[in-house]
């Protein structure tokens, strides 16, 4: 079991080892850390004209993630769990258009009106809770990283974006997305999302192979974001 000091130097040592990242940029720890208190899943709105934020349980979504039976890394088989499920009410006026991070948290989400709006959460008891909504400008989009390993010719996934070294990709005969692992030099599947997908941001651990992993994108139609605690 890792204590909470290790925890908390091992989320300095990340920010601090990739100056890249926003000083904002959130690093959640492994499953099993324990925050201090009991928070609402959202935050009382203090912006009016902010989208309607919900969050949504995360046992409820937790059945469309599944790592790839047959994913190896050494002795590794890897694992998905689901920490965060965030819905956003979008309206005729105002639907996503763009998201990005510099990590995996906080969020910019971009919207048809020309606003932007950061979605963060707070890590507690082993998921996030409080998530909020707070205007912010539209400008420090991520540079978007260069394309993982394709597929084996003639496979019908359509490449979405990469992140840390994650690739995500599509697949739109099912409505899901495919999440390839980091630092392979081949193409490896790590996991499949049940949902379609727009957006992907990560940050992996200083020193030992995981992280997280924030997917954007729709499930049953309506704007999700979900953050997973991922290892490979």
């Amino acid at each position: 079991m890792i204590g909470k000091t290790t925890l908390f130097r091992m989320s300095l040592a990340a920010l601090s080892a990739f100056p890249v990242l926003a000083a904002d940029a959130q690093f959640v720890p492994p499953a099993g850390y324990s925050g201090n208190g009991k928070q609402p899943g959202v935050a009382r709105p203090t912006d009016l004209d902010a989208p309607i934020l919900t969050r949504i349980p995360d046992a409820a979504l937790s059945g469309l993630f599944h790592v790839n039976p047959d994913y190896k890394r050494g002795t590794s088989t890897g694992h998905v769990k689901v920490v965060g499920v965030f819905e956003v009410i979008e309206t005729q006026k105002r639907h996503l258009v763009a998201a990005w991070s510099s990590g995996f948290l906080p969020v910019t989400l971009s919207f048809s009106d020309g606003q932007c709006y950061s979605l963060q959460a707070d890590y507690v008891g082993g998921t996030l809770t409080n998530g909020r909504l707070n205007k912010v400008g539209c400008d420090g989009r991520r540079k978007a990283d260069e394309q993982p390993s394709s597929p084996p010719p003639g496979s019908s996934l359509r490449f979405i974006e990469s992140a840390w070294s994650y690739g995500a990709w599509a697949d739109d005969r099912t409505g899901s997305t495919l999440v390839t692992a980091p630092d392979t030099k081949a193409f490896q599947p790590l996991f499949t999302a049940q949902m379609t997908t727009s957006a992907i941001m990560a940050m992996n651990g200083p020193d030992y192979p995981g992280g997280n992993v924030t997917l954007v994108g729709r499930v049953g139609g309506r704007l999700t974001v979900v953050t997973l605690e991922v290892g490979f």
